[in-house]
């Protein structure tokens, strides 16, 4: 175990599920880290070195401990603006859900030392592959232009974030080379005599995330079937399909087509990234370097491009612009949060 840094995680007020289970699980992840940690109400803290709050609005700092950081979630109205403005000072780190949330809370005034944006962990185990429908026959003189989807997957190494589903006649050749450049597929070679058949091809249709007609032959009635379903066209700009009112990824020539694949397996592989890079895992890693000291928080992230795009003029003003009114339900809330702080607060004394 790790002595030197022993943690509790204050769970009190956390009447909210998620909250309770961010908090489970950055307990049992410091365990698999070798970190001696618990986590309970106020009262429960038996003098652990690092003191992580996860309720906000009644955090108070434990004077026994080396150091007390608070993680800070929704500020919706001007009374939780105003509790939060009075924590500044009060605690040795500030935790926020994002680099955004971070910023806010700089420009409230805090020490930007002591805050820290950490994105809200994932904590989905498994992301949908993304489909990608070819609803007909291949033929040897590459009339669909057959080709071209060999071309991408040769070429590309993000061809292993898709999975290609194919519906029709003539494949066989296709899907041996296909299937060396390491991407996914499936081929349902559907016989005509099959009862249904129509019916299991839309059944089919209707699971895919885009459909793919690359043929420059006037067009397919299976981008109407498509369409209709709402899924996703990638299809020639080409004969009746021009009649469609919605082609955002339409195309005329090879590179446009391998452009639109392109761009799709590059999105579903940053999304995979995605949830890998904030995994639970990772986050509580950085919680840590950052409960232990061992991080610096002089370099938050640069937001200043994202905060120039947007129509306000900073964080503060966007929040301020979106905050609730305040209603009978707020004002309740405030008061109970300012009796739980005045009890703990006589409690020790």
């Amino acid at each position: 175990m790790n002595t030197q840094n022993t943690v509790y995680v204050n769970i009190s007020g956390c009447n909210n599920g998620i909250m309770k289970i961010i908090a489970n699980d950055i307990v049992q992840e410091l365990k698999k880290m070798g970190v001696d940690c618990s986590c309970g109400s106020y009262s429960e803290y038996s003098n652990q070195s690092i003191a992580y709050h996860m309720w906000w609005r009644g955090a108070i700092p434990y004077s026994d401990a080396n150091i007390n950081a608070v993680f800070i979630t929704h500020t919706d109205d001007k009374l939780k603006e105003h509790d939060l403005v009075s924590l500044k000072g009060e605690f040795d780190y500030y935790i926020t859900m994002s680099e955004e949330d971070a910023v806010f809370l700089r420009e409230l005034g805090f020490d930007s030392s002591k805050v820290v944006g950490i994105t809200l962990p994932v904590r989905n185990n498994y992301i949908r592959p993304i489909s990608l429908g070819i609803f007909s026959n291949c033929y040897s003189d590459n009339r669909k232009n057959e080709q071209w989807l060999l071309d991408f997957c040769r070429n590309n190494e993000d061809c292993r974030f898709l999975n290609f589903v194919f519906i029709g006649d003539g494949w066989g050749d296709f899907v041996t080379e296909l299937q060396k450049t390491g991407c996914s597929f499936e081929w349902h070679c559907v016989s005509k005599n099959m009862p249904y058949e129509y019916m299991f091809q839309q059944n089919k249709l209707s699971s895919l995330d885009y459909y793919i007609y690359m043929g420059m032959d006037g067009g397919a009635m299976g981008t109407y079937d498509a369409y209709a379903q709402g899924v996703e066209l990638v299809v020639s700009d080409d004969g009746y399909h021009k009649a469609i009112p919605i082609l955002r990824n339409k195309f005329e020539t090879h590179d446009e087509f391998i452009c639109h694949i392109k761009r799709i397996a590059e999105e579903q592989r940053r999304k995979i990234e995605f949830f890998e890079h904030n995994s639970v895992s990772n986050y509580v890693s950085k919680l840590y370097s950052v409960l232990s000291n061992s991080f610096d928080c002089n370099n938050p992230d640069d937001f200043s491009k994202e905060i120039s795009q947007s129509k306000f003029k900073s964080v503060t003003e966007k929040r301020r612009y979106n905050y609730f009114p305040i209603n009978y339900q707020r004002i309740r809330q405030t008061i109970s949060n300012w009796f739980f702080v005045s009890k703990e607060h006589k409690r020790r004394k």
